[in-house]
C-alpha cells in the first residue's frame, strides 16, 4: 500500500507534550524566538511538528475564535492550546498541505516524498530564495514563517547564508530550523536560535503512529516496525511503505542458511526491493541489513530485550555461536559500499544481491 507520509499531510499530531508546551508558552506570553532549532533522532517527528506549529499559527491569526481552551484536572482554569492538528476543512489547513500559502516558505530537498532520509544537499540558491521571501510584506496580515528541512543538508556556503537572515530577523516572522545531528549545526546559527530537543516517543505514541498513518491493525506488525525502526515512527513508516517486514524476512533467511544459503533467495529478493510498492529500491537493503547486524552485536552483549521473530534471534544466535562478532564492521562496510555504488551508478541490482550473499559466505567460522 503506497502512502503519502510528508509531514505536511499528518492528519494527528502525537506525542512530544512537552516540546509542544514549551512552544505554545512562548506564543502565548509573547516571546515567541524568531528562530527555533528543532533537535533529535531522525523519523521522532520535528518536520511534522514544524507543519502543525506553522498551520496553527497561520489560522490562528485568522481565527481567533478557534482559540482553544482545556481545563486542568485540580483547578478549572482556562489553559490557551495552539491547534496542532490538520482540519480537512479549514482552507489554511489545506493550502499549507498543498505547498500554496503564501506566507509558508518551505526549504527541503528535492523528492523528500520518495527518499525522506536522503543525504543529498540543498542548493544555496534555495536558501537565499528567503531573503526575497521575508522582504516582501505578509500576504495574509500576519505571520510569515520558514521551515527548513533540514540543516543536515545544507553545505557551508547554505549555512552562511542562512545566518545572514538569523542575523538580521525580520519582523513578525518565524524560522523553524530541523536538524538530526548537532555537528551539522554551525555555533553561529545555533546561538541565533531557542533550541528545542526532542527525545524519542515512547512505545505506546510510537505504536499509535504507525497505526494511523499506516491504517494496518496487525498487532504483530506493529510491534514488528517499532522494534525494526528503533522507535521511529518516520522510519517505521518508510520500512511499512516499501515492503520492509518482507525483505527483512528474506535477509533472516539469509543468516539462518550460512554458509549453505540457497540461491534461489536472490530472484525472490531481487522481485521484492523492486516491486512498484517500493520506491527506495535496494537502498533499503542498507537500513534493513545495518538494522540486523546492529542487533546482532547487541545480543551478543544480551541487550535485545525484544524479538522481532523467533527466525531472527535464531539467526543472530547462530551467527554469534559460530562466527566472529569482530567481522561485523567489515561485513557491514563492504555490503554498504556496494549497494551505494549499485544505486549511485545504476548497476545490475541481481549481481549486487550476489555479491552481497558471497560476503556473508565468505564469513569464517569460528
Amino acid at each position: 500500500m503506497s502512502l503519502n507520509i510528508h509531514p505536511k499531510n499528518t492528519k494527528i499530531f502525537i506525542g512530544h507534550k512537552n516540546e509542544r508546551e514549551i512552544f505554545e508558552n512562548a506564543f502565548f506570553n509573547n516571546s515567541l524566538h524568531h528562530a527555533w532549532l528543532l533537535e533529535g533522532p531522525t523519523g521522532i517527528g520535528k518536520t511534522t511538528f514544524a507543519y502543525s506549529a506553522a498551520r496553527s499559527i497561520l489560522s490562528y491569526d485568522k481565527e481567533v475564535d478557534k482559540e482553544v481552551s482545556l481545563f486542568s484536572d485540580t483547578e478549572l482554569m482556562p489553559i490557551k492550546a495552539l491547534n496542532f492538528n490538520f482540519d480537512e476543512n479549514n482552507l489554511i489547513h489545506n493550502r499549507i498541505s498543498e505547498s500554496t500559502h503564501a506566507d509558508l516558505k518551505v526549504i527541503e530537498r528535492l523528492d523528500v516524498s520518495k527518499s525522506p532520509y536522503a543525504q543529498d544537499v540543498i542548493p544555496v540558491n534555495k536558501v537565499r530564495e528567503l531573503e526575497s521571501f521575508f522582504s516582501k510584506t505578509s500576504g495574509e496580515g500576519g505571520w510569515r514563517i520558514a521551515i527548513i528541512d533540514s540543516l543536515d543538508n545544507l553545505n557551508k556556503h547554505g549555512s552562511n547564508s542562512l545566518l545572514k537572515i538569523l542575523e538580521e530577523p525580520p519582523a513578525n516572522c518565524l524560522i523553524l530550523l530541523i536538524s538530526a545531528n548537532k555537528a551539522n549545526v554551525l555555533d553561529t546559527i545555533r546561538s541565533r536560535c531557542r533550541v528545542l530537543r526532542f527525545s524519542s516517543l515512547n512505545d505506546d505514541d510510537t505504536k499509535l503512529i504507525i497505526k494511523t498513518n499506516s491504517k494496518n491493525e496487525d498487532e504483530e506488525d506493529l510491534n514488528k516496525l517499532n522494534i525494526i525502526s528503533n522507535g521511529s515512527p518516520g522510519k517505521a513508516l518508510m520500512l511499512y511503505n516499501n515492503n520492509g517486514l518482507e525483505i527483512y524476512d528474506h535477509l533472516i533467511n539469509i543468516f539462518l542458511k550460512i554458509p549453505n544459503i540457497d540461491i534461489s533467495i536472490i530472484d525472490t529478493l531481487l522481485s521484492c526491493i523492486s516491486s512498484k510498492k517500493n520506491v527506495y529500491g535496494i537502498k533499503i537493503l542498507n537500513f534493513l541489513i545495518t538494522t540486523f547486524l546492529n542487533r546482532t552485536y547487541r545480543r551478543s552483549l544480551n541487550l535485545i530485550n525484544l524479538d522481532i521473530s523467533i527466525d531472527e534471534k535464531n539467526a543472530q544466535e547462530y551467527f554469534i555461536n559460530n562466527f566472529n562478532i569482530a567481522d561485523i564492521p567489515a561485513l557491514w562496510e563492504n555490503i554498504f559500499t556496494q549497494i551505494n555504488k549499485t544505486s549511485e551508478f545504476n548497476l545490475d541490482k541481481k549481481q549486487a544481491i550476489i555479491n552481497l550473499i558471497e560476503n556473508i559466505k565468505k564469513l569464517k567460522q569460528k
